[in-house]
């Protein structure tokens, strides 16, 4: 499980981006946000809730709701966002942070 990287879970298909250092690739759990269907978060807070547009669709990063999840419920490895790694740090600098 790659850090940046958008993940299908197997139970029920919800996206999620994988926010947890590689450095700790020998946890058997990672840290994850889940990425809801644009328009079905509120409030939405322009840095906290950066969108992305993954497979045709735009989905909004729900930071708020950051957790962890078992690696064995990750499905298939959807999209690589690593190019948008400072928007994504700067989203979880200012729930953690607040700046």
């Amino acid at each position: 499980m790659a850090r940046f990287h958008v993940y299908r879970m197997k139970q029920d298909g919800t996206l999620v981006l994988v926010v947890q250092s590689d450095l700790l690739s020998s946890l058997q759990t990672r840290a994850v946000v889940p990425l809801v269907a644009r328009g079905e978060l509120s409030p939405v807070i322009a840095r906290l809730n950066p969108d992305f547009q993954i497979e045709g669709r735009f989905y909004t990063m729900a930071t708020q709701f950051v957790g962890v999840v078992s690696l064995s419920e990750f499905g298939s490895d959807i999209l690589d966002l690593t190019h948008h790694a400072d928007m994504i740090v700067d989203a979880m600098d200012f729930l953690f942070q607040g700046f």
